[in-house]
Order: C-alpha cells, then structure tokens, then sequence
C-alpha cells in the first residue's frame, strides 16, 4: 500500500552558485551558499546552515547547539556519533548516509526527508512539525523516535529494535514497514497500519499493555 501524504518539498539549490566553504567551520557556524565536501569531525558550535550541499563530508562526533538549518542536502556523508540540539530544519533532505548514533533534536522540522540511510542507535526528537516529513529505505534498530510524530510517512523502513515514545502520531503511516521487534508500540495512537501487521503484533501489542494471554 503506498503511503499517505504528499512529497517534501525539496532544498531550493542551484549547485552552480555554490562555492567551496572557506577553511575549517568555528564555533560560529554561518554556511550560505556552500558545496561541502571536507571533514569537520568533533565541530561544536551554533549558528545557521542554509543552502548548503554536503556531498562526502564527515560532520562524525559534531555536536551543534542551537542550529537553524534551511534548504540543504546531505548525500554520502557521515554524521555518526553527532549531536544536533535546538535545531530548526525547513527543506532538509538527507540521502545514502551514516547516521548511525546521530542525535536530532529538532524543535521544529518543516519538509524533511531521509532516504536511504542506516539511521542505528540514534535519536529523533521532533516538538513541532509541518509539511511533509518522510523516511524511505532507513533502518531504525536502537533508535529513540519521540516528539510529534503525527503525519510522519514510514516508507519500507526497518524498525526492529526501535523505541517510540510520541507524544503524537495521528495518521502516522508505517504500513509499508517492517514493525516487528520495535517497542513503545502503544504511543502510537491513530497510526495507519495494516491488518497483516496488527495480526503480527498482537502479542507485543498485548504484553506493552500489560494483558496476560492464557
């Protein structure tokens, strides 16, 4: 069954303007207009990232606080271990990455999407949300997904080993995904799964609300 809800609106980028950042990123971040394709591992800082290209880069063990983030893409590159708080994301897409461990607190995200990425052991964190916001060909195992999650689009991820915790997730849309194994099943009031998936579910479904089957 396709999922729900229409496509992210995408960065606005024109890759021909893009310039190469200038040197190493300080604790001041201030990125517009940039291709970024270097190592900026263990970078702390707060600032704002705006139309911004990162292909190949390595932002591993960064750890940004607060951080305004608005019309970037992300391919092939590696935020593993990386903390984002307080960040505020609009048209951010990420694509075939390592995200393995990365940490996004967001407290307002507007048209994300994520595809393609081994998103383990991390934490997603989303206050308010708007637009579209969509996760296709990710694997969650170990990962924390709480906030509001409603009208979030799920599409043929693996979630086995993930944790929820919504404070939301009206129309929530996992019934392309795989869901077995994953936790915190019961925070997900007004979701859309499909009968083959509550069947499966049945017996997590049941002990997370503490029945006991005989």
């Amino acid at each position: 069954m396709p999922p729900t809800g229409t496509a992210p609106r995408p960065p606005q980028l024109d890759l021909d303007l893009l310039e190469p950042a200038d040197g190493p990123i300080d604790d001041e971040i201030d990125l517009y207009r940039n291709h970024l394709t270097g190592s900026y591992v263990g970078v702390a800082g707060r600032g704002e990232i705006a139309t911004v290209y990162a292909d190949g880069a390595d932002f591993t063990g960064t750890k940004f606080e607060p951080l305004d983030v608005s019309d970037v893409r992300i391919e092939r590159s590696d935020l593993a271990g990386a903390r984002w708080e307080g960040v505020s994301a609009r048209r951010l897409e990420i694509a075939d990455s390592r995200l393995v461990g990365w940490r996004l607190i967001a407290t307002f995200a507007e048209d994300l999407l994520v595809t393609g990425s081994r998103w383990d052991n991390g934490g997603l964190y989303v206050r308010r949300a708007k637009g579209s916001i969509v996760f296709r060909d990710c694997t969650f195992a170990g990962t924390t997904l709480r906030g509001d999650l409603s009208g979030f689009v799920f599409d043929n991820c693996d979630l086995a080993g993930a944790e929820f915790g919504a404070d939301a997730a009206r129309k929530c849309d996992l019934r392309s995904s795989r869901l077995e194994g994953a936790r915190g099943l019961t925070t997900l009031r007004g979701a859309l799964i499909t009968s083959e998936q509550a069947i499966g579910l049945a017996d997590v479904l049941a002990a997370e609300l503490g029945f006991t089957i005989s």
